[in-house]
């Protein structure tokens, strides 16, 4: 049975299958065919994408994707006509609902208007808890985007971003050498969980890559962070200091935009090596080789700290770290460090 309300569900029995979201992550595919990815582009965990797709597989008894060595994946043609039957969908709904959605529209700003507090704009360094928390609605009046950590402080700095969301490897720097904001006394600087990175590899590390300098053998497969990720900048100074160079480092060019990305390129087989969290490393069963720790902060004007969202959104952080391999909360007192 199909039901249609504002997308279109499968019923099929006691189980249901929900088409829309399901087209929009074939979608995604087509034009970036590493489930990790797609799954970042809609804000969803790896997990999630490819359990959509496997339930979806088995209730319409037909493949949509199919897995090809060193490419990630590929629509089968099923896939594909239901890519496209499900753009055909919005394209046609966003016409006939165009009206209606005026007048819901004018009815919410009107509301928004009287609200007593806006929403704080989140510009953040990607992680893990932080992705899954907001996605609970543990903090509700956060509106988050992932970057990196130099252009969410960037952010943050030019007025466009409430809060800033970054990390820094242990040991900390001199704090003359550490970011704007912490010498900026309008600014609140909160250190909240400390995440433990190193490289992920395949499972059992059948490759034995113990360093990064191991990532310049011959015909070793690495896949990097973005510019501008805080991740890319530890990896940088690590090779520097073992005297190797970007060219050294085969797939040194080849970005990704979050650690779950990187775990999964891993994972899919099209990278031998990525550098990013255990966490990511657990959740895809792929074996881990420790580099170092280093501690995320949240900061923000002063006069937010005790604003109820970014508490609530704190204590959400600290909770979920106690339960999360290569995590552990950090104390407020710990901005007393010198």
């Amino acid at each position: 049975m199909l039901k249609v309300s504002h997308g279109v569900e499968l019923q099929v029995g006691d189980e249901s299958v929900d088409v829309s979201g399901l087209a929009r992550l074939l979608r995604q595919l087509q034009s970036n065919p590493r489930v990790g990815a797609a799954a970042a582009a809609l804000g969803v965990s790896y997990r999630s994408a490819w359990g959509k797709l496997v339930h979806a597989e088995r209730l319409l008894g037909v493949p949509l994707v199919e897995r090809v060595k060193g490419h990630g994946s590929r629509l089968t043609t099923a896939g594909a006509a239901l890519a496209a039957a499900g753009e055909r969908f919005e394209r046609e709904a966003a016409r006939r609902l165009a009206d209606p959605a005026r007048v819901i529209g004018a009815a919410l700003e009107s509301l928004h208007r009287g609200a007593v507090q806006a929403q704080l704009r989140l510009a953040a360094s990607h992680d893990l808890l932080l992705q899954e928390a907001l996605s609970a609605d543990e903090a509700s009046g956060i509106g988050m985007r992932f970057v990196g950590s130099e252009h969410a402080l960037a952010a943050l700095a030019r007025g466009e971003a409430d809060l800033a969301g970054f990390h820094l490897p242990e040991p900390l720097p001199p704090r003359r050498l550490r970011p704007a904001p912490f010498h900026d006394a309008q600014l609140f600087v909160e250190p909240v969980m400390r995440r433990e990175q190193g490289l992920i590899v395949a499972r059992g590390n059948p490759l034995r890559v113990r360093d990064v300098a191991d990532l310049a053998r011959t015909g070793l497969r690495f896949v990097n962070r973005q510019r501008g990720a805080g991740t890319r900048a530890w990896f940088d100074r690590l090779i520097a200091e073992r005297g190797l160079g970007p060219r050294q480092i085969r797939g040194y060019e080849r970005e990704e935009f979050t650690h779950f990305a990187v775990a999964a390129a891993v994972a899919a087989g099209a990278a031998d090596a990525g550098f990013g969290l255990r966490a990511a490393a657990a959740q895809l069963d792929l074996s881990f080789v420790p580099v170092g720790t280093e501690l995320y902060y949240l900061c923000g004007a002063r006069t937010l700290a005790a604003v109820p969202a970014v508490q609530a959104l704190l204590r959400a952080l600290r909770a979920r770290a106690r339960d999360v391999p290569g995590y552990e909360p950090v104390s407020p007192r710990a901005k007393r460090r010198p």
